[in-house]
């Protein structure tokens, strides 16, 4: 039996398939779309691995999704491509509706002509409740997305159900709230502070200032974070739900912290001594600006607050997140001291 995993370019796709690798005797077809300036190096996936494999699939191409899955005829097909930079999407919003909401459609639609008894996973998103009624968001929470990214997963979501209740497919889009690690692209705020802030240690550890400082943008913002590592098995959980409906469900921490938290703790693992002035950070010992506000990174539309319940995954899947959020700062930071 075989699986795609679409998307192993980003973090998402890439800890999918080394969770499968590691955990079930799949043959795994990696995926990501093709560019005709950047070849694909196994090197950087599983060049060791004789069930990993690696094929160029765009899926807002149905002619190519539908040729890929003719091909590979997969048992499970887990899409985690996406054009997933929340920020990113109200410069292109169209690109992000195409491959988040359309590309969903061409999976689906070939899925149903070619192998109707494949598991479908699609990745969904805590941006999808986007401006909270309540908190901390449940299943049954309503939608109502604040950006072009939201928008773009909750018509995913719509379509995954119609697709399960029409032609009885094992579809299912479950909410993954905040999640990062080692592989998080540096555009992300998480690992832009992490890989900033290793940056600074760096060369502060060979006895210079000589730093360039960080800047963020709602500093106030505050996200469930998990790893994303953790995440993995709650999505092969949902694959495997023993009922011919698949239900959705939210996988988080259920806590909540601020952009200014992830960058004090990080600033603590890293050992650098600093002082907190409105929304500046400076350097104790040379007076240094280490982090402060640029507005331009403002959103026009704020999510505030997203905080996930994360109960009915861990009574019904039986699944537990095993990092803490310290234990996610400091990962992040040692990998990116280290590169």
């Amino acid at each position: 039996m075989s699986a795609i995993v679409t998307g192993i370019n980003g973090q998402d796709g890439y800890f999918m398939c080394k969770y499968l690798l590691d955990n079930t005797q799949l043959m795994i077809v990696g995926t990501l779309r093709y560019r005709t300036t950047t070849s694909v190096n196994l090197r950087d996936y599983f060049p060791d691995e004789p069930r990993f494999s690696v094929m160029h699939l765009d899926i807002t191409d149905n002619t190519n999704v539908f040729n890929v899955i003719n091909k590979v005829k997969p048992r499970y097909f887990i899409n985690m491509a996406a054009q997933s930079f929340v920020a990113k999407s109200w410069d292109i919003p169209y690109a992000t509706w195409n491959t988040n909401a359309l590309g969903v459609v061409n999976i689906l639609e070939s899925l149903h002509t070619l192998c109707p008894h494949c598991r479908f996973y699609n990745a969904g998103t805590s941006e999808e409740f986007g401006d909270v009624m309540y908190s901390p968001q449940t299943e049954d929470h309503p939608l109502c997305p604040q950006s072009p990214y939201g928008a773009s997963k909750c018509a995913a979501r719509h379509t995954v159900r119609v697709y399960r209740e029409s032609y009885g497919m094992y579809a299912v889009q479950g909410w993954l709230f905040n999640h990062e690690g080692t592989r998080r692209g540096k555009d992300f705020v998480t690992r832009k502070i992490t890989s900033t802030i290793a940056s600074i240690k760096k060369t502060i550890d060979t006895g210079s200032i000589d730093f360039r400082h960080l800047e963020l943008g709602n500093l106030d913002a505050k996200r469930d974070w998990s790893d994303a590592e953790d995440f993995m098995d709650g999505v092969w959980r949902m694959l495997h739900q023993e009922c011919d409906t698949p239900k959705a469900y939210i996988l988080s921490s259920g806590e909540m912290h601020s952009v200014g938290e992830f960058v004090e703790e990080c600033l603590t693992v890293a050992g650098i001594e600093y002082e907190k002035s409105g929304d500046m950070y400076v350097h104790t010992k040379s007076g240094k600006l280490l982090v402060c506000v640029n507005p331009e990174f403002f959103r026009p539309a704020e999510v505030k607050v997203l905080l996930g319940d994360s109960k009915k995954a861990r009574l019904e899947l039986g699944w537990e997140p095993r990092g803490t959020f310290k234990t996610l700062v400091r990962k992040m930071f040692e990998h990116d001291y280290l590169q």
